[in-house]
């Protein structure tokens, strides 16, 4: 099998970690709608700090029900809006009274003679809700068009999830562009029952309108995913309870060294069986609030006291083998030093991508114009 290093990173500019609004990589996201906030964690009438990016916010919803980004701070003494007070679409500061408006405005000082200046407004960003996430966009310009999914907007039942994972989100990309680690990552696991690691699939990666067409073919069947640039991925998963399901999942940066994934599920499930289907749910995370955290027990695994083959029982399982391969990663990460093969085509295609890009900011040329189709949908390549 043939090894290459072409596709590694060797020019230090080009660091898929340096996610600040300084960083290229920070900027490059920055040209997308990203999702911030699980939609039902935020409250009417309620503010809560957000970090994401490697940068901190205030996100809240107003009075009439629609969320807003705006800064972190407010610019009289820099107390944290977080802790202020909604009204209508304003949020007020807690310390004294300054109150902006949804679009950074100051648009109240009580305890000044004076009115407000424009000096005193504070940074706001576009904001929309979709399929239970809140996306911002906080790079140049007007934002982009708004990614939407026929699928999600039919008869389903959409679900609505977030992750907070302490590795870095190019590394959670890549492997989800790596179908092979299914065969030992996850060789014990649910993608056993549905065939996804009876065989080490051949894989192929073709550039499109929206980012990457993954195909993995076994001998019974052709898979189909997608990565959404810059960083989305979008597939079929399979649960024993659920069935097959079409997968959302952005790995959106919170530091150079962890992310959150949210991920949006359109489940084919209605009446009874749908209700039968939300009491597993609910039961199962019921249980999984009763066992050890899956921290605790991915440190456990990685300091070799414990080893995640032990683990199959638990609903967390994918996960939890998924965090173990991420954290047992050498550290700091280098892809120099990575030896791809052909079985990594995928990864050298996300990686080529992401350097093109990134080469074109830095040097101030286009960007490609990522487009998603509304209709695009992944395959299970079900038999």
């Amino acid at each position: 099998m043939q090894t290459t290093r072409t596709d590694s990173i060797a020019d230090p500019t080009l660091d898929f970690a340096d996610i600040g609004p300084d960083g290229l990589a920070g900027q490059f996201l920055r040209r997308f709608w990203q999702p911030v906030y699980v939609s039902r964690k935020l409250r009417t009438k309620r503010a809560a700090p957000l970090r994401i990016l490697g940068e901190d916010f205030t996100i809240y919803r107003g009075e009439d029900g629609a969320p807003h980004v705006v800064a972190a701070y407010c610019p009289h003494r820099n107390t944290r809006l977080s802790v202020g007070l909604v009204e209508g679409d304003a949020i007020r500061c807690f310390y004294h009274g300054w109150k902006f408006d949804h679009l950074g405005a100051c648009i109240d000082q009580p305890a000044e003679r004076n009115s407000p200046s424009s000096k005193m407004d504070i940074a706001a960003y576009p904001t929309r809700e979709y399929i239970g996430l809140i996306f911002a966009y906080f790079g140049p310009g007007d934002p982009p068009d708004f990614p939407k999914f026929d699928i999600y907007e039919g008869d389903g039942y959409v679900e609505t999830d977030e992750s907070f994972r302490r590795w870095s989100f190019f590394d959670q990309l890549e492997n989800s562009v790596d179908e092979v680690h299914f065969n030992f990552v996850h060789r014990r696991s649910k993608f056993t029952d549905v065939g996804l690691n009876d065989e080490i699939p051949e894989l192929s990666a073709e550039e499109t309108e929206y980012g990457i067409l993954r195909i993995g073919k076994r001998s019974n069947r052709i898979r189909h995913s997608h990565i959404l640039m810059p960083n989305c991925m979008y597939s079929m998963i399979f649960e024993h309870f659920r069935g097959w399901a079409e997968h959302l999942a952005w790995r959106v940066p919170v530091d150079a060294n962890s992310h959150v994934s949210f991920m949006v599920d359109c489940v084919h499930k209605q009446g009874a069986e749908l209700d039968e289907y939300k009491q597993t749910v609910a039961r199962h995370a019921e249980e999984l609030s009763r066992l050890e955290p899956t921290d605790s027990i991915i440190e456990k695994c990685l300091s070799g006291e414990m080893h995640v083959d032990d683990l199959d029982w638990r609903a967390d399982l994918v996960l939890l083998q998924d965090a173990v391969a991420m954290g047992a990663l050498r550290t700091p990460r280098d892809r120099a030093l990575d030896h791809l093969t052909t079985s990594d085509r995928q990864v050298v295609m996300l990686r080529r991508l992401w350097r093109r890009e990134l080469t074109a900011l830095a040097a101030g040329g286009p960007l490609k114009a990522w487009t998603i189709p509304l209709s695009l949908v992944p395959t299970s390549g079900t038999p």
